[in-house]
């Protein structure tokens, strides 16, 4: 649909995200990656806005399990994303599952309370991609991945950003055949994890940690068209129901600060930032991503940064020997340098390879 021809409802309100907001004012964002505080009412918005508009679409979530789960009709239990949407506009928005990971939202239903019609769109788990990429979904405008950042122990596979943008890629495929615009997807979560599989594989963490850190709300790469929106308390603020109890218990703690700021309270942001290398010497350089970081030592200190340097010492991360040889002969004395608060990274991406390398590239 033309973003000039949406309709923008009475419900619409300050106090709470509205997600058409974010395609008017960025038309040409192919992907909008939202994150905040709990309440805000991301995913409302967003499948509220998608219904009202006539919009097809799907609504990922990470598992078969998670998708079952939505589509339950077990216990007497409605756990649909659109409960509060059928509560606020008295409509009837039910989901039925089609097969392992694949279900649909329907608007209509038979004579004994059963969904039914054409579904208006789709739920579909992350990994389910096998099934889902059989599956034409080519009237699909949107893709809208919910909690992209995982929960505290929740179990991720490693390669679920290359997952997600493999569905996407097949669905745009299919879409520039019949001469459609172009697909956009949306990503929507609470502040935990900065760096995860789906924000590293578009690279866009440091992006993400640089707005987090400078109290604005909107980042729009012009030249890769992503748009990043950190809700904030200004733009949206706290009500005032919500500032008592647990508030004023938990507010100034790592939790609190996540649950009622939208902050990436539980990353360590503290060895991040820029160092003067003056009588720094080359340590070596890595190859990661198509990106070449450069590491130095010098004043008792090793920084990595995107600086370049002349050193011969070399490591290809695209090489398993070279992964192994990096971890075995220079990170152990990163790690070290690290404990002894000796250790600086340019930015969040860097450091966070330097401290998850194992788990990153499964060294044994």
């Amino acid at each position: 649909m033309d973003e000039k021809m949406m309709y923008f409802p009475d419900w619409r309100s300050s106090e709470y995200y509205f997600f058409l907001d974010d395609v008017r004012r960025f038309p040409d964002a192919w992907c909008y990656v939202v994150w905040s505080r709990r309440g805000p009412g991301k995913t409302y918005s967003f499948l509220r806005s998608m219904y009202e508009n006539g919009i097809k679409f799907a609504y990922m979530k990470r598992t078969i399990k998670d998708v079952a789960m939505i589509c339950s009709d077990k216990y007497g239990m409605d756990l649909s994303p659109y409960v509060p949407v059928n509560r606020d506009t008295g409509s009837n928005i039910r989901p039925r599952l089609i097969a392992d990971g694949i279900g649909a939202f329907y608007d209509q239903e038979t004579e004994d309370g059963k969904p039914a019609g054409a579904p208006f769109s789709y739920v579909l788990a992350l990994n389910a991609i096998k099934e889902i990429k059989g599956i034409g979904l080519s009237d699909v405008d949107y893709i809208c991945m919910d909690e992209f950042i995982p929960q505290p122990g929740e179990v991720v596979k490693r390669d679920e950003g290359e997952l997600l943008l493999s569905i996407y890629m097949t669905v745009q495929r299919d879409r520039m055949k019949r001469g459609r615009d172009p697909l956009k997807l949306v990503l929507f979560s609470n502040a935990d994890q900065i760096s995860t599989p789906i924000t590293n594989e578009l690279e866009i963490v440091d992006r993400m940690a640089d707005l987090n850190a400078s109290g604005r709300s909107h980042d729009y790469d012009e030249d890769r068209q992503i748009l990043l929106h950190h809700i904030t308390n200004d733009e949206i603020p706290l009500k005032d129901q919500e500032l008592t109890g647990v508030f004023r218990a938990m507010s100034k703690t790592a939790w609190g600060r996540k649950a009622f700021f939208g902050d990436f309270a539980g990353n360590d942001f503290s060895a991040i930032g820029k160092m003067s290398i003056k009588g720094f010497r080359p340590m070596c350089a890595v190859l990661y991503r198509n990106k070449v970081i450069y590491m130095y030592r010098g004043n008792g200190y090793i920084y990595a940064s995107w600086t370049r340097h002349n050193g011969q010492r070399f490591y290809d991360l695209s090489k398993e020997s070279d992964q192994k040889r990096f971890y075995y002969e220079a990170l152990a004395d990163v790690r070290e340098a690290h404990v002894d608060g000796r250790f600086r990274a340019e930015s969040y991406s860097i450091y966070d390879l330097m401290m998850n390398f194992k788990k990153i590239y499964r060294i044994t």
